[in-house]
């Protein structure tokens, strides 16, 4: 699997009022891939920015994962650019 996208989601009191685009649609960061992976999560800056605000603002991660045999890009080198 490699990562291709990563969003992050905004949240209020420990996460329980979702803020904004609270929706995602796996389409556009996937580049309608047929299949896929998401991960949602808190990194560690996540949960620091969470401890600094003492819980009011709490930021999660989803991350976009697809196949490596499902990458639209052509190789090089036998190797394929990612942020992973």
């Amino acid at each position: 699997m490699v990562q291709i996208n990563q969003v992050w989601n905004h949240h209020i009191i420990e996460g329980l009022v979702p803020v904004g685009k609270n929706k995602l649609d796996a389409s556009e960061y996937v580049n309608d891939a047929e299949n896929f992976v998401v991960k949602t999560n808190q990194s560690f800056v996540n949960m620091l920015i969470s401890g600094i605000t003492f819980g009011i603002y709490t930021p999660t991660q989803t991350k976009f994962y697809i196949p490596l045999r499902d990458m639209q890009v052509p190789v090089q080198n036998g190797k394929i650019k990612s942020d992973q």
